[in-house]
């Protein structure tokens, strides 16, 4: 069974279009929640709400910059 959902989950692996943008803007916002929680209450509490929050935010930073590259008209070259 396990061969079977591996097999699968590499076959399935080319059609999910990642790009770096979408990891690395979320993780540097949640980096930074990190950081300026743990510097206001250094507590694993504070920690864990300022990752979370800082890549909520950094989520939807990247959901409305890809959202207005497809609402852009495409540029004519004259």
């Amino acid at each position: 069974m396990r061969v079977v959902a591996l097999c699968l989950i590499l076959a399935l692996i080319p059609a999910c279009r990642l790009s770096a943008a979408q990891i690395y803007i979320p993780l540097a916002y949640g980096l930074t929640g990190l950081c300026v929680a743990l510097l206001m209450s250094p507590t694993p509490t504070a920690a864990v709400v300022g990752l979370v929050v800082g890549c909520l935010l950094g989520a939807a930073v990247y959901n409305n910059s890809l959202k207005r590259q497809i609402t852009e008209p495409p540029h004519v070259n004259r």
